[in-house]
């Protein structure tokens, strides 16, 4: 038995209560993996520049603190 032979035996096991948040989970990851969400030809290369860069640049630690309301400490 397969992994998803098996989720699908879980799943369907459950009492429908429980079945419908395992649902709901598993059709957001479904949506998630829609061509809309895939990077364009033009994101994939500045991605790959950037992960090229040997002397990156980093963000300003006041910088992030603001984005995300709190500091990060490496």
């Amino acid at each position: 038995m397969t992994v998803l032979d098996n989720f699908i035996a879980f799943a369907r096991a459950l009492p429908a209560e429980r079945r419908e948040a395992v649902e709901d989970t598993l059709a957001a990851l479904m949506y998630s993996y829609a061509e809309r969400f895939d990077f364009t030809q033009d994101e994939l290369a500045e991605l790959r520049r950037r992960a090229a860069e040997t002397d990156p640049a980093l963000s300003d630690p006041d910088h992030i603190a603001n984005l995300f309301g709190k500091p990060f400490r490496a």
